[in-house]
């Protein structure tokens, strides 16, 4: 693993593309990383098969070992031209058929040989795949997909044996790492999973829970681990499936780790690591989200989050953007700055995707789906804005990267609740968060687990519902109030301890009005209760047969323009003003080793109707800016990415603030705000 590595200029295509060049493509546009082909269990079952679309085996061409050439001859080109290659790899998922010989099926003896992954680990696919409780093999249809969808079984070493001579050829071949796709399956009802299930379960719960759990207590007289019996109280059953469910992604890790960490680093220490999870709507459960964060994402190199459906699209005239800015919020806190990349399926939209990234320190993948398959696509319409934007990232690098976000206000994320599985308990941070963004307040996310370390960053602190407190956090609030910080909370923060059981009363008891009394009349001055708010959003007919949940515009909105001016009269002066419409999205970043602040400034607007990607300029922007303490400003420059040079904004100096305007934002673009100590 590199300490070091990060990028935000990338490439990803889910099988070697044969219509682009990647390597030219490197070189034009500076690319730190190619994502491309798939090497693992997909690859090669499917990989001799000319029945079956190439799009699902990975790799462009007939035959295991004329794809293995192929990418053994690309490999070292895009290496040479500047970039670390990755490779994509399932952790579980295989299609085929086991009776009538398909998929790993039919060429399990045909792959281990010593040409290719060595000797094999058992003696057939089938002993490595899932089982049902009747011993059979566990498979599903997929409308669309070929044959049928197996998986492969974390718990069960011979799937793991499986793996690891695929991970061993393809570094052979020459990757720099790997994303790891398919890592979401559950346990299944082999003896391995049964025997893993039952150490977990005896950690947690005592004779008598197990038996009221299952109907006995001796669980080898129980025939189904994963299912209580119907009599188990819904307390016990909730215990018990959260029980589970943390297991299940302990094991994920335990399994990744293994096969990459233990066995690829072995072979190459230097080897790249991601897995390609899912957070879809920003919701408080993912694939790892149960993971304690002294294991989330640990000894990862880059992170992955893909969104799902309509996120490649807009819909402004009913509030919807499919914008990323909270979820990237989250990942860089979670991460500790790690490289990642939000993933959005977004085939139009390719400025927008950089753009959206690069103001949230991340990385945008240039669309990776069909575009060989699709004979109407055309290359120009993909190079020209991916590279002119991408190139744009390079040659700015040094005012991207390192960089400090520069926030006024830290929005805490209720981490402690999502590891209990409380399904709604982001709701108000999202209805906030989004409040934020449309009112253009710079803030970042924290986690609830930061707040000691990380709160002093801040001059206001919002917590939405965050429950679960320390006393020493409950008290560091009060300290940061009586020192001059601000802060918003709501509903039931502090209402309980880190193990879930209630304090006597709240932490911030001294601060909640009672129910007849004014919404804040109890709070000292810096201090804002909101016992209840209007946190869901609503569910509208933005097309024909489709229905996507948005906010109500701020004029349409009493609670949300009512929490905006409560918010603004508590900061009496907010770092940034400006009159930018509300899909202008705005992040500050302080680069390091350079006096400047640096302000990224995306436009969603285009036209929704078009084939290809069609903005919609917005402009003039009138801003008002703070000045970060003890520096003034020489010079603000607008640098864009259909602009070669830069361009001198006027600005007046207004005190400690500056002014200044934006001509025009076409998608993307930074004012520079070039610094000197005063």
């Amino acid at each position: 693993m590199s300490e070091n590595f990060w990028f935000n200029r990338m490439a990803e295509h889910w099988s070697i593309p044969q219509r682009l060049d990647l390597v030219e493509h490197v070189k034009r546009a500076k690319l730190q990383v190619v994502q491309v082909g798939t090497f693992g269990p997909m690859f090669y079952s499917l990989a001799d098969d000319p029945e079956v679309n190439r799009h699902w085996v990975g790799m462009p061409f007939i035959g295991v070992e004329e794809n293995l050439a192929c990418a053994a001859a690309l490999i070292p080109q895009l290496q040479e031209a500047g970039a670390k290659v990755v490779g994509q790899m399932s952790m579980a998922w295989n299609y085929g058929n086991h009776e009538e010989r398909q998929g790993l099926f039919g060429v399990w003896d045909r792959i281990w040989t010593d040409g290719l992954l060595g000797a094999a680990p058992c003696a057939s696919a089938a002993e490595t795949q899932q089982r049902l409780a009747d011993g059979s093999l566990r498979r599903w249809d997929i409308e669309g997909r070929p044959y049928l969808t197996y998986s492969g079984c974390m718990c069960n070493p011979h799937w793991l044996a499986t793996l690891k001579p695929m991970v061993s050829k393809a570094v052979e071949l020459g990757l720099d790492g790997f994303n790891v796709h398919h890592n979401f399956e559950n346990f299944c009802r082999c003896p391995y999973c049964r025997d893993y299930v039952q150490g977990k379960l005896q950690e947690v719960f005592d004779d008598t829970d197990l038996q009221h759990i299952f109907g006995r207590r001796d669980l080898t007289e129980v025939t189904d681990l994963l299912t209580p019996y119907e009599q188990c109280s819904d307390d016990l059953r909730a215990r018990f499936q959260l029980t589970v469910n943390r297991a299940t992604h302990l094991r994920r890790k335990e399994a990744l780790d293994e096969i990459y960490i233990a066995h690829g680093r072995s072979l190459k220490p230097e080897l790249l690591l991601a897995q390609w999870y899912h957070k879809y709507d920003f919701q408080p459960h993912d694939e790892r989200s149960l993971l304690p964060s002294t294991l989330w994402a640990k000894d990862e190199d880059y992170i992955w989050y893909s969104q799902g459906g309509h996120k490649g699209m807009s819909f402004i005239k009913h509030g919807y953007l499919a914008d990323m800015g909270l979820p990237a919020r989250f990942v860089y806190a979670a991460g500790g700055g790690k490289p990642f990349v939000i993933n959005k399926y977004d085939s139009r939209r390719l400025r927008l995707s950089i753009a959206e990234a690069a103001a949230n320190h991340a990385a945008a993948l240039a669309f990776h789906w069909g575009y060989d398959e699709d004979p109407n696509f055309a290359a120009d319409d993909y190079y020209a804005p991916v590279i002119r934007y991408q190139r744009f990232l390079a040659d700015h690098d040094s005012l991207l990267h390192p960089a400090e976000p520069w926030s006024q206000i830290g929005l805490v994320y209720p981490r402690r609740a999502e590891l209990e599985e409380e399904s709604n308990c982001l709701e108000p941070l999202k209805r906030i968060g989004r409040l934020l963004e449309d009112g253009h307040l710079l803030f970042d996310i924290l986690l609830d687990e930061q707040l000691l370390d990380h709160a002093a960053d801040y001059h206001t602190l919002i917590l939405p519902d965050v429950k679960r407190l320390s006393p020493e956090e409950g008290a560091y609030l009060k300290r940061f109030v009586e020192t001059g910080g601000k802060l918003i909370f709501t509903g039931d923060t502090g209402r309980y301890q880190l193990d879930g059981q209630a304090y006597p009363e709240s932490l911030l008891a001294d601060w909640q009005p009672q129910a007849e009394r004014s919404r804040n009349g109890s709070a000292p001055e810096g201090v804002c209760y909101i016992p209840e708010g209007a946190w869901a959003a609503d569910l509208v007919d933005v097309r024909a047969e489709l229905q996507l949940r948005v906010y109500p515009f701020i004029a349409d909105d009493p609670f949300g323009s009512g929490f905006l001016r409560d918010l603004e009269g508590l900061l009496e002066s907010v770092y940034l003003e400006t009159d930018a419409p509300w899909f202008v999205r705005v992040r500050a970043w302080l680069p390091e080793g350079y006096d400047a602040l640096v302000l990224h400034w995306v436009n969603y607007q285009q036209d929704e109707e078009t084939d290809i990607e069609t903005p919609q300029p917005v402009g003039p922007i009138q801003v008002e800016c703070a000045v970060p303490e003890g520096y003034v400003v020489q010079k603000v420059e607008w640098r864009y990415p259909e602009k070669r040079d830069a361009v001198i904004l006027h600005h007046e100096t207004l005190g400690e603030r500056i002014r200044f305007a934006i001509p025009s934002v076409i998608v993307y673009g930074l004012s520079v705000l070039h610094l000197q100590k005063a």
